[in-house]
């Protein structure tokens, strides 16, 4: 698997509960070993990877007397690449990708081999439109000869007609990878000489001629800077969509920083070249740090007004400014912060499946380039593991730096404790400790361990709460006796209840706290200590702000004690969301927890609805003031 296609062909197939699979996988911007590929096995496979930039080098590993079915999917690659269609046996491809047409229909061809198999196979409930037998089990040619089950859209239709005639005009389909190969021969030209970018297939051998997919180099930043790449791309993407140069060319959200540029045959070369001289310009403008407010202003799809547009850069200066949009106003309340924070369980994701609306909030986000962040008190693991869980949800989170945790953060502390000598004890699974802080001598699992300095609370996943917490509660109380003191306790994940199957509640692992102090009291202990570094502490708005390089951040969250007043103690603007724990608006909220804005759904943060509501705000304010 060399491309996030791949990976979607590779879950339907388990999702159909077909045979075991062996998934070939390599790193992001190469194609798999094809040596280890099995012919007697089916395989699947796409020809074009439109979000890596990778493509087969080549189908000599294809066998003429293979056992398997090869299944390809030629969406991209219909038009705008040579097939060997003699090593393939079950071909789709769309009307619209290559010719650049509006008609979304899907098409597939099968070879004798694949109409065999579909006469002899095992039938498997698939959708009425899909099914291509006849009554007697035989394939329905009629299929193949323009009979349809639905009507399809007859402007569709012609549609693909009219872009079928002007390819013939174009000179057919030599004419057309012409197209694709002089297109690339300009991208190319670029990339060679301009020392800024590169490919992010490294293997030329296996790099896309239709799908250019670059990253930035920023060799001279010291290891642990280049974070700032991702500023820089997005900087670039708001200054050419202001100049109307360009729009929706962002990486895809598993690449690095960079851009995806289609160079398909319906492409003119010489828009090419001057896109390149826009991009260079726009290198310029957002490594000096000089991308104007108006322009930082803009998201996909806000087009600037026309007299604002210009068909290449200006060159009437040494250093290029852009011009402003006429009186273009942030009209959606995503426009007035530098970036969003969104919480996980609640709002995003219920268990593991994500929520309505949050999958498109998020690839809307990585389409317009305004950075995210999902901070989460979820604890059961580090941030790659969180990161790899919300993404097997079905959340297109671009990177792992996109991730605050507050087990991330408890970890610095972590170390500084066990550094320090001190024995510490964690309320969590072993396996969530040991993918977040590592193993140590003088770290161990609280319900097995003997007396500790301090105790990290991290999540109630996958081991016995109850059982740690008699443990921990008969352990404070010996120390109590033996020293008059207790143990400082570092609290991760602080959330105290937690939103449940069915509209259920659910104690969560903050109710620890709450539970020993409740249980020493009748000894006369003192108040425990708790250092809390996952909302609503200071440290994970801090480590936000951090990563984020400014202040000016909205908070998206369902917990009023932990999202919204961590954030507003934090000098951050809070939008409470009534999906899953506050679905009927039932948390209180006093002076001190009152968020700024309250939302039914996560699609107020791009629709404008909360706009007014903020112009008001701001009015009221005003007068106030004055």
């Amino acid at each position: 698997m060399s491309d996030n296609f791949s990976q979607y062909w590779a879950n339907e197939i388990d999702t159909l509960g077909l045979a075991p699979q062996n998934r070939h996988i390599c790193d992001y911007g190469d194609f798999p070993n094809t040596n280890r590929i099995d012919p007697n096995h089916d395989i699947v496979l796409v020809l074009n990877g439109t979000n890596s930039g990778v493509c087969p080098p080549d189908l000599d590993w294809i066998l003429p007397d293979r056992a398997g079915l090869v299944i390809a999917d030629a969406v991209s690659a219909a038009f705008t690449r040579p097939i060997d269609y003699d090593r393939i046996d079950v071909l789709c491809w769309s009307w619209q990708k290559a010719l650049g047409g509006e008609g979304g229909h899907g098409m597939i061809a099968l070879s004798s081999r694949a109409q065999a198999r579909l006469k002899a196979g095992t039938r498997k409930p698939l959708a009425r439109l899909m099914r291509l037998h006849n009554a007697d089990g035989s394939v329905n040619k009629a299929f193949f000869g323009g009979r349809t089950i639905s009507t399809p859209s007859m402007f569709a239709v012609e549609d693909i007609h009219s872009a079928l005639d002007w390819a013939e005009a174009c000179g057919g389909l030599t004419a057309l990878l012409n197209r694709v190969a002089n297109n690339y021969a300009v991208m190319s030209d670029w990339v060679n000489s301009t020392p800024w970018i590169d490919w992010t297939c490294t293997n030329p051998a296996a790099r896309s001629s239709c799908s250019i997919t670059l990253r930035l180099v920023r060799e001279q930043f010291a290891v642990g800077e280049k974070e700032d790449d991702g500023k820089i791309a997005a900087g670039m993407i708001r200054l050419l969509e202001a100049e109307g140069a360009a729009f929706d060319i962002w990486s895809y959200g598993d690449a690095p920083p960079g851009f995806r540029i289609w160079a398909g045959p319906t492409v003119e070369s010489e828009d090419l070249s001057i896109l390149c001289e826009w991009l260079a310009w726009a290198h310029s403008e957002a490594s000096q740090g000089s991308v104007p407010p108006e322009a930082s202003d803009l998201r996909h799809g806000c087009f600037p007004s026309s007299k604002a547009r210009a068909v290449q850069p200006r060159a009437d200066s040494a250093c290029l400014t852009t011009a402003a949009p006429e009186s273009l106003p942030s009209q959606t309340l995503a426009d007035c912060y530098d970036a969003i924070l969104f919480d996980a369980t609640g709002v995003l994701i219920s268990e593991n499946e994500a929520l309505p609306g949050a999958a498109d909030i998020l690839a809307r986000l990585n389409t317009s380039g305004q950075p995210y962040y999902v901070v989460t008190n979820i604890s059961s693991g580090s941030e790659e593991t969180i990161l790899a869980r919300l993404r097997g949800a079905g959340l297109p989170i671009p990177a792992v730096d996109r991730i605050v945790s507050a087990g991330g953060v408890a970890r610095h502390r972590v170390l500084e404790e066990l550094a320090a000598g001190r024995l510490v004890s964690y309320v969590g699974s072993t396996h969530a400790a040991n993918d977040i802080f590592g193993r140590h001598p003088n770290l161990h699992c609280a319900d097995t361990a003997g007396p500790f300095d301090t105790l990290v609370v991290l999540d109630d996943e996958g081991f016995d709460f109850k059982r740690a917490a008699d443990h921990i509660l008969s352990t404070f109380r010996r120390r109590l006796i033996e020293t008059g003191e207790m143990p400082r306790m570092i609290a991760a994940n602080a959330d105290i209840i937690y939103p449940g199957k069915n509209g259920s509640l659910v104690f969560g692992p903050g109710i620890i706290e709450p539970m020993l102090q409740a249980g020493l009291a009748p000894f006369g202990a003192p108040p425990i200590s708790v250092e809390i570094v996952g909302k609503p502490g200071r440290a994970i708005f801090e480590e936000c702000i951090a990563r984020a390089g400014t202040d000016r951040l909205l908070m998206v969250g369902d917990q009023v004690d932990t999202d919204i007043k961590g954030a507003k103690a934090a000098g951050l603007d809070a939008l409470l969301v009534t999906t899953e724990l506050n679905s009927c608006g039932e948390l209180r909220q006093d002076e001190t927890g009152a968020a700024d804005f309250v939302a039914k759904n996560l699609n107020q943060i791009l629709d404008g609805s909360l706009f007014p509501r903020l112009r008001s705000a701001k009015h009221s304010s005003a007068t106030n003031q004055a």
